[in-house]
């Protein structure tokens, strides 16, 4: 039996302009599972999560309404994946989204990663790699 892997304890957290493209990138594309999302009576989401299958996940909700995801500007968000293999994997399916910028293929860097970097709809950078951390 596989141990699921621990709750997060840092929660990175980005607004999205259309928070349903948003949820297609996340899911869709670099392979996130939403575990919660709770919309407002307008339909705005005012809290979300997704996880990371390897462990850890990230926060988000509406940008542009009144509340604390309307107050974020474009984040960075640095996702680390178990194995290159996840990471080309996730390359494949968000390459080819709209709205998704590439900023750098997949590639190894000095530093042992394996990785790749696009910007969502909303301006947010998204790095999926192998590295770490020291």
């Amino acid at each position: 039996m596989t141990t699921p892997p621990p709750a997060p304890t840092v929660w990175p957290s980005v607004g999205f302009t259309d928070v349903d493209a948003g949820i297609r990138f996340l899911t869709d594309g670099l392979g996130f599972a939403v575990t919660a999302c709770y919309r407002g009576d307008d339909g705005t989401v005012e809290h979300a999560e997704a996880r990371w299958p390897d462990g850890g996940g990230v926060m988000f909700g509406s940008r542009g309404k009144p509340g604390a995801w309307g107050a974020l500007g474009p984040q960075g968000v640095y996702v680390v994946a178990a194995e290159p293999a996840t990471v080309d994997a996730a390359w494949e399916r968000v390459r080819g989204l709209t709205g998704v910028e590439v900023l750098r293929e997949p590639h190894d860097t000095a530093y042992g990663s394996h990785q790749f970097d696009v910007r969502d709809a909303d301006g947010n950078l998204w790095t999926v790699g192998t590295y770490r951390g020291a």
